[in-house]
Order: structure tokens, then sequence, then C-alpha cells
């Protein structure tokens, strides 16, 4: 992540210094208002860190938006802004069809050689479920769940929970660890684009949050945890996209 955040930081600031040199040698000849600027500068920002994460939507709608707020110089008055947000709207869905499945595996990937690093091994991958409408109990220490549009509900019973993975693309899946038992630390790794994800977790867990959720994204919880000296470290990593991620403490 913090490799990830300097990338970011890094193509910012040089683009940042490529429109300062061409506005002082009056390369840009369009008057730009305060707020266009702050705008500029806001959508710019979540375009860069949805491209160094590989976040689709994020990446695609922040270019409608920068199209749409530079419509008159760019000549397309005549499609904005609900011509533009359509077509961004269809790219975004069938871009997400086409590289969801690399992306989704690049990311993962990424998370296990992370949690290795700290002594994690690697997932075992028991299961996989793409169906529309889908409900069942898992009874593993690591479990996978993969949605594509439609909803899945998941009743996870393990004494040693170690890891999950939750996939959705434009879906929604609800993952409930009320009969989990954690023996030290265990890690729920989320990759949510187009859809939402609510997990029920027991009040006693101490939820670390490392959620990527600035495309357009948010989390809430719900709920009041009640942590103790022995409550175990749930982490929970994740990239969410034009997404939802809902915590709620059981």
């Amino acid at each position: 992540m913090r490799n990830r955040n300097g990338i970011f930081w890094g193509i910012f600031m040089l683009l940042s210094a490529g429109i300062l040199i061409a506005s002082q040698m009056h390369l840009i000849t369009y008057a730009f208002s305060f707020w266009t600027v702050v705008m500029t500068i806001f959508l710019v920002a979540i375009l860069i860190k949805s491209l160094v994460n590989y976040v689709i939507p994020g990446t695609v709608f922040s270019l409608a938006f920068l199209a749409i707020l530079y419509a008159k110089p760019l000549g397309i008055m005549a499609i904005v802004p609900w011509t533009v947000l359509g077509a961004a709207l269809l790219i975004s869905i069938g871009l997400s069809f086409i590289f969801h499945p690399f992306i989704a595996k690049h990311r993962f990937r990424s998370m296990r050689y992370y949690h290795h690093g700290n002594n994690w091994h690697n997932p075992r991958m028991h299961a996989r479920f793409d169906h529309n409408i889908d409900v069942e109990t898992v009874d593993q220490p690591d479990v996978n769940v993969s949605v594509r549009m439609g909803s899945s509900v998941r009743y996870v019973t393990s004494d040693d929970f170690k890891e999950a993975n939750i996939d959705v693309s434009m879906g929604n899946a609800k993952v409930y660890f009320e009969n989990v038992t954690v023996q030290d630390t265990a890690t729920i790794n989320v990759n949510i684009s187009l859809g939402g994800v609510d997990l029920y977790v027991p009040k006693n867990w101490n939820i670390v949050k490392a959620i990527d959720d600035n495309s357009m994204s948010g989390w809430s919880e719900e709920g009041n945890p009640e942590i103790t000296e022995d409550s175990p470290t749930v982490t929970i990593h994740g990239y969410t996209s034009l997404s939802g991620l809902k915590i709620a403490y059981i």
C-alpha cells in the first residue's frame, strides 16, 4: 500500500508540475475559474489513484466528469452531461466484464503476498460461487466468495478462521461470521466493483480497516463493538469502486 501511495503522489506531483510550467509559458490559453481548478485537481487525483489501483469505474467516470467540466474548450457541449455519463457507465460495465477477473486476481495476489510477509499462509481455493442467487454455509478456515451480477449469502462456521476473499462485481454479498472463532488474528480481503458487501461480525472482534474507498465509494458501520483484552484482531483489506461496504456488529 505504501508503494502505491508513493506512485500516486509521484505521478500527481509530476502532472502538477507540468500544468504549472505550461500555464506560466502561456501554453494553456483557456481561462479557468477557481472552482474549475479545484474540481480539476480533485478529479485528476481520483483518476491517478484509480489508474494506480486498477479501478476501472473510477478511471472512466473521472475522465467523464473532466470531459463535462471542459466541454466548451473540447467542443462537446452537445453531448454533455447525460450522453457522456451514459457512455461512461456502459464503458465501465464493458471493461469490468473484460478485465475484472485479471484485476481481482492481481489484487488478491498482492494481498496474499502482504500477509505472507507477516507470517500469513496463502489461502486454499476451496470454492467459487458465481450463481445469481446463492445461499450456503462454509466450514473452512479460508473462505472465497465470488459474485457476478447476482446475490450471495454466506454463513461461515470455523473453529480456526484465518482468511476470507470476497470478490463482487455488479452484485451483492452478505457474509455472516457470527459462528466463527479466531484464534489470534485473521484477514478479510474485499474487492468490490459496482456492488455492495455486508459483513456481519461478532461484537468482540477488533476490526482494523485498511480499505481504499476513494473511488466514489464508501463504507459504514452498524452496531457497537465490545472490545476486550482477549478480542481477536481482524483486518479488512480491500478496494471499493462505485460500491458500498457495511460492517455490522452482531
